[in-house]
């Protein structure tokens, strides 16, 4: 027997594959470990401390045949498993799975799942708030920062983890299968990964494949493509819709008179939006998808518009960033596609800057255009995708200014709004990774160039 043949090999040597290690580590001790990466991995103390506890370390191309040996590959998020290399690790008779995958084998409690493009983070967010603010036991986990292996001897039986899953997370699963699926929307994202928008929302549908009957799958009603969602799963469907009531036989959720209606067949219930502290139409789209899940597990309508107006958002999502005289600043630094940007700019009412650019993620930025035109007052573009975005958005011209930095667009943005105000919208369309880490760090670049402009406005008046 080769040395790997019981073994188990994590990918990558992030938060999630040293939460991977740690939970083995701990919980199946005696099992062969080997963690490889594509590249050697650079923090050498946490290295060591892992090697101390018998863990073996793999990188680069050659090394990955290394793999064939092992009984089973967990992978992280980053890692394409639609690569040759995956598939010959299949034939040799490996089973590849997404740590998602790994972590529901081992958990013990009701899993309500969110995917979609744009809004998972704010409806994961709200649900988590909504359920603790009802006394439900439940835990936040995936794509929003911890990996559901490192919580799921939290998870007790009959209590909730509250997913948020990324499309990469649903690539690699086999029996995963949420008690409540929400799909928010369906738009260009990640076309960087994917052959095509068909092959993208193949990875998103994943998230319903495994659902029963007695299951339930949130969907968006205004989103065509979820609409064909229907016959891909096999859950109960709740419909949400911010365009139009759902009517009878659907069930579902939509927006009347500044409430939200439910109705999930034993008669409709309300929630006010009187004190929703949310600003936008996708929003209301995340606050609908959000109460339908809760309201699927058992909350009360009444609890709902109770915990509502407390919850604050999260961070770079539509983040006020501060105000200089007449002129707001906002942090969309989460809109990383095309679509978040469009519905940003769609929340923003009297004259608007717009900030776009950073990594070109393979949109069609020409969907921008029309609202742009009819919106903006100047567009300012900043980062790698800068003249891909210049070429697409030409027809605006003159309203088309490159900007060096975060620092020099804040400053512009304000010189052309101080007369008469209006806001300063970032929302880049596109990743952070050509000038930032993440999408956090470049909202927070943001918003210390705003405290920076306000420094200088209050010292000179």
């Amino acid at each position: 027997m080769s040395r790997t043949a019981s073994a188990v090999a994590v990918l990558g040597f992030g938060i999630t594959g040293q939460a991977v290690l740690e939970y083995l580590l701990q919980r199946e001790p005696g099992t062969p470990l080997i963690l490889f990466n594509d590249e050697p991995v650079a923090d050498a103390e946490k290295r060591l401390a892992f090697e101390r506890r018998g863990v073996r370390f793999l990188a680069g191309a050659d090394a990955f045949a290394g793999l064939a040996g092992c009984r089973l590959v967990v992978m992280s998020p980053g890692f394409d498993g639609r690569q040759p290399r995956f598939a010959a690790l299949r034939r040799e008779g490996v089973e590849v799975i997404s740590e998602i995958e790994f972590a529901f084998r081992r958990c013990r409690g009701r899993i309500i799942a969110v995917s979609g493009s744009n809004g998972k983070s704010t409806t994961v967010s709200l649900v988590q708030h909504l359920l603790a603010g009802a006394g439900r036991s439940s835990r936040l986990a995936g794509n929003i920062g911890t990996p559901l292996i490192a919580e799921v001897d939290a998870i007790q039986p009959g209590s909730l983890a509250v997913l948020e899953l990324s499309s990469f997370q649903l690539e690699e699963i086999d029996r995963f299968r949420p008690e409540v699926a929400v799909l928010l929307n369906i738009t260009p994202d990640h076309m960087d990964r994917y052959p095509s928008l068909a092959a993208y929302a193949a990875a998103k549908f994943n998230l319903l494949r495994n659902q029963g009957p007695e299951d339930v799958m949130v969907l968006n009603a205004d989103d065509p493509r979820l609409r064909e969602a229907e016959r891909l799963g096999q859950g109960r469907p709740l419909w949400f819709s911010a365009a139009r009531p759902i009517e009878a036989p659907l069930r579902g959720a939509w927006l009347e008179g500044g409430d939200v209606v439910m109705d999930l067949g034993a008669g409709p219930d309300r929630v006010s939006l009187r004190r929703n502290p949310l600003r936008g139409i996708h929003n209301l789209e995340n606050i609908m998808a959000a109460a339908l899940a809760c309201r699927a597990v058992g909350l009360e309508a009444a609890a709902i518009e109770a915990g509502l107006p407390t919850f604050r958002g999260l961070a770079h999502r539509m983040e006020a960033a501060g105000r200089v005289g007449r002129v707001e600043f906002i942090n969309d630094s989460k809109a990383t596609n095309i679509d978040a940007a469009l519905k940003s700019v769609a929340s923003i009412d009297g004259d608007l800057v717009v900030i776009l650019g950073g990594k070109d993620k393979g949109g069609d930025f020409r969907a921008l255009l029309e609202p742009l035109r009819q919106r903006a007052r100047q567009v300012l573009l900043l980062g790698q995708a800068a003249p891909v975005i210049a070429a697409q958005l030409a027809d605006l011209k003159e309203r088309l200014a490159a900007v060096r930095d975060l620092g020099d667009a804040v400053g512009s943005g304000y010189a052309v709004l101080k007369r008469n105000g209006g806001t300063v919208l970032l929302a880049p369309a596109c990743a952070s990774f050509d000038m930032f880490d993440n999408f956090e760090q470049r909202g927070e670049a943001f918003k210390e160039e705003v405290r920076r402009l306000q420094h200088r406005e209050g010292e000179h008046g």
